[in-house]
This record gives C-alpha cells, structure tokens and sequence, in this order.
C-alpha cells in the first residue's frame, strides 16, 4: 500500500509542476489565464468561496476554489466493513483539488451519523482502537489536504463510542478532546484541525455552549480553526426567522475567540429565483464581510445534486439562477485599501485596493459628496494603484472603485472619504489590520527604473521578497527576514537591470504569490 501512495504522490507532484510551469509561461507571455485554468469567483480574494462536491462537474473551478467532499469522505462511506476500505470517489476528488491548487477540507473523522453499522458491535476497547486506527489512516492517506473536520455536530450528533473515547470527563468534552489528540498525532503539520456544528448563530445559548467547547480544546493547543454551518433552515422557516442582529452577535461573539472562521456549509432553499436571490443578499455578507471568516463553502451547487432540492445555483441545462449572477459581481466588488487609515498623505494621493480575479480594468471615481453626484476624477487602470493628480486643498472627498472583466462591470466599493489641506489629514474610518498575506502590484508599473512593492501581512512572519528573471535567474533580494503584521512598501531599483518582464516572489510560511514586473527604458 505505501508503494502505491508513494507512486500516486510523485505523479500528483509532477501534475503541480506542470500546471506551474503552464501558469507561469502564459502569465509571462501575455495569455489570457482563462485559457490555462479556470477562473474561480473569489480568485484572488483574502477569503475562499468553495463548494461541497460528489461529483466533479467540469465548471466546478469557473466558480469556486475549495472543496469539501460532501459524503465521501464519512467513515460510513469509505470503511463499511471493518479493514476493507472504499477510498476512490474521496481519492478522486482530493487530486482533484490538489492539482487545481484548490484547499482540500476533509468531512469528517468522528460524526454519531453516517458511521460504519459495525462500530456498535464492538466492545469499548474494540471501538477506541478502531476510531483512532480511522483517524490515523485518513491522516497519513492525504497530507496534503488544508483542513479536517475532526468532530462533527457535537453540540447535536454525538457517537454511541463516545464513552469509549473518554466520555464527558473533567472537561464535560473529553471524548472531543481524544479526538483532536488523534488528530493532531496523525495529520500532517499543517492540517488546519476544524470542528464543525450547526443552529449555532441563530441561538445565544448553543453560542456559549459551541464556545466552551472551542475554548476546552484551544487552551491545549488542539484547534485550528472553526466551522459554522449556515443552512437557510438556520436563519429562518416555516414560522420563524431569527434577527439579523442575533446572527450578527453570536457570529462576532465567535470570532472574538480568536481563531479563523469557515462557514462550512451554506446554502439558500428556494424554488423561487427571486426569493433566493433576496436572501442570499441578506445572508450572504453578513458571513462574507466578517474579518474573522477565511472561507464560505456553499453545500452543493447543481440542480439534482444538492442537498436541499432548490439550494442549487446551477440549473440541469448549465444555465445560471440569478443568486449566482448576483453573487460572481459581489464577489468581485474590490475592497479599498488605502488611504484608509493612512493621514499624512500628499495631496496627489495615491489609491489603492485588493485585486480582484479575473478583472482587466478598474473604474475609479473621486467625487466631492459621498453620493458622487460632484465627480472631480474619473479613470479607468489596469493595476490596482492610481496616483491623482493634487486635489484641492481644505476639502473632503470621496473614491470607490469597481472591477470590469468580460461579463462588465461590478459594483462599486464602499465608498472612503478624506479630508486635505496641504495634505490629506485625515480619513472617514479607521483602517483594519490586514486579515491576509497578499502580493499587491506594484507601482509604477511599468517602471523606469524605481517603483514600489506593497504587501499586507496578517501576522509576524518570516519573509522573503525576491525578484527573478524570466530564466529563473534572482537578480534581487528586497527583504528576508521576520516582519510586523500591516502593510509593508519596499522600493526597488532595477537601474542596473535591462528592460523586460521580471518577476517579483513573496514567501512566508504559508503564503506564496508572485506579479509580473514590467521594467522600460
């Protein structure tokens, strides 16, 4: 067996390459990234938009970029009889986000649904040694996966093993506590350890208990991250509809916590595409727009193939419903991300923003009211920096951007004020620590012979900023060493450099990303 995993990690290795080295040619020589692969909604985002797969559809990476396998990956699907293993559709779909370089969150270890029959047949020995043999076996099988559901539902669903795994214990958890032990000994490093639970956010109490649990296993170093379903039937129903403000609560309640959140299961039921269209705009940020979530992973996206029978966005004959119509142009809207927070700024400020996958352009607006009926400057880039010309002095203005792609253009950012004098003194609302490492373009761009490399990062980390040439030959080293969480600018002077295309590496612990520079002289 360890032969033939051996054989099936080297052929998944040599696929990365050669999907990197595709990437990197066509991105050096011009080509369209569409034509070498898929463009995922939130490409290019701090955050992940994902979807729960059994079958792998071949427009699955035109929208997302994570993947959960929804029943594959159950103990009850893979070990039916105890020692014989069913691994192929869970297999499948693991290199499948492998290979896309898309994250892979395994569902899920310890579950009291959707088990093997034969679990309960055992005596409490029998079962201890069995749960811990699954969890090591899944551990050791996919190293490369991002995240694991560890425990599942434990607040709703827990195991008829559960005494063999400790029982309530001192902790009031120590059978989820074994768990994360196991857990922890047999993934990979790296592996963000998850637990996942649904009617949380609607229920002030199932939040404090939902907490007690995440802090038991947090002060003993066992949880990565947090899963919170969101199925429609969570928010509201035949009856009732819990209050925006109570979701909003007990979801910031959470994230005080201070662990990732990954909405792990959502979805919006409703025959009517109208209906689900409306509720996807109320629910839908309310999730996305927390700093504290890294990822929304709906459950299921085509009609037939969900979960729930009209929580599909994709109709049998590939046609669109208008949630996700709605939801490619949300997505995209930019986020701002100077001169937010940033006073002391010349008056010809410079503007910045996250980038957004797949746009060619970006609409600026700079206008003298927040409802941009006085619009002072008006233009469209290529880059997500734009340096205007000086504004006046003693004034407050207002700037949003929007994103253009082939399918137009997406609504416009919230909008930013400031105000200047001689410079910009100060802005409308403070600026956030950044919740992820990213890359920025640089600018000018192109440059000759100096332009200026910006990076956000969300914690300290160890750095390596590099820029190579298209031979794979490093001609600089801008930066290597530990950095302060924030945003980061570095200049760099390619004068004893030729003209072409360079390009320019960000390397931490976690995060790797690489922009194409342009030098002309």
């Amino acid at each position: 067996m360890l032969e033939v995993l051996n054989r099936e990690d080297e052929l998944a290795m040599k696929t990365i390459k050669r999907v990197q080295l595709i990437t990197l040619v066509a991105g050096c020589l011009g080509v369209l990234p569409s034509l070498v692969l898929p463009q995922p909604l939130a490409k290019g985002q701090a955050k992940f938009l994902g979807s729960s797969m059994s079958t792998i559809f071949s427009n699955f990476g035109t929208y997302f970029n994570q993947v959960t396998p929804e029943n594959a990956g159950k103990w009850g699907s893979v070990e039916g009889s105890q020692g014989a293993y069913s691994w192929s559709t869970l297999d499948g779909i693991y290199s499948y986000a492998i290979s896309n370089y898309f994250p892979f969150k395994d569902h899920n270890l310890v579950w009291g649904q959707q088990q093997p029959g034969w679990i309960t047949g055992l005596d409490s020995a029998g079962q201890r040694a069995a749960v811990e043999k699954w969890i090591d076996t899944v551990g050791q099988r996919y190293p490369s996966m991002s995240m694991i559901d560890v425990v599942n539902e434990p607040l709703h669903a827990s195991p008829p093993y559960l005494n063999a795994l400790g029982g309530s214990g001192t902790t009031g958890w120590d059978w989820v506590v074994t768990a994360f032990q196991w857990a922890r000994k047999y993934c990979f490093p790296g592996v963000k350890l998850l637990i996942n639970d649904y009617n949380i956010l609607g229920s002030n109490s199932a939040t404090t208990s939902y907490i007690d649990i995440i802090d038991t296993l947090k002060v003993r170093g066992l949880i990565d991250g947090i899963g919170i379903q969101c199925h429609y039937f969570e928010f509201k129903g035949t009856g009732y509809s819990y209050p925006i403000s109570t979701l909003q609560s007990n979801l910031n309640r959470i994230a005080a916590v201070g662990l990732p959140i990954y909405i792990s299961e959502f979805d919006i039921d409703e025959a009517d595409d109208s209906t689900q269209l409306a509720n996807y705009k109320t629910y839908f940020p309310l999730l996305w727009e927390n700093s504290a979530v890294k990822g929304i992973t709906l459950w299921g996206y085509v009609q037939g193939t969900t979960w729930k029978p009209n929580a599909y966005l994709v109709r049998t004959d590939g046609s669109e419903r208008s949630a996700l119509q709605w939801l490619r142009i949300y997505v995209a809207t930019p986020k701002v991300v100077s001169p937010v927070g940033q006073s002391g700024q010349p008056r010809d400020v410079t503007l910045t923003w996250h980038s957004v996958a797949p746009a060619t352009s970006y609409h600026v607006q700079i206008a003298s009211d927040s409802l941009f009926s006085t619009v002072v400057a008006d233009t469209s880039v290529i880059d997500t920096t734009v340096h205007m010309v000086p504004l006046a002095a003693d004034s407050t203005f207002y700037w949003h951007v929007s994103a253009v792609d082939a399918m137009g253009e997406s609504a416009s950012s919230t909008a930013s004020g400031f105000t200047t004098n001689d410079q910009v003194l100060n802005v409308e609302k403070p600026g956030e620590m950044p919740t992820a490492f990213e890359l920025l373009q640089n600018y000018p761009n192109p440059f000759n012979p100096v332009t200026q490399i910006r990076f956000t990062m969300a914690h300290v980390d160890h750095v390596r900023l590099e820029v190579y040439n298209l031979l794979g030959q490093k001609v600089a080293t801008l930066m290597d060493g530990f950095q302060r969480a924030g945003m980061h600018e570095i200049s760099f002077d390619a004068s004893q450099l030729t003209s072409g295309i360079y390009l320019c590496q960000l390397r931490t612990s976690n995060y790797f990303a690489t922009k194409k520079l342009v030098l002309l002289k």
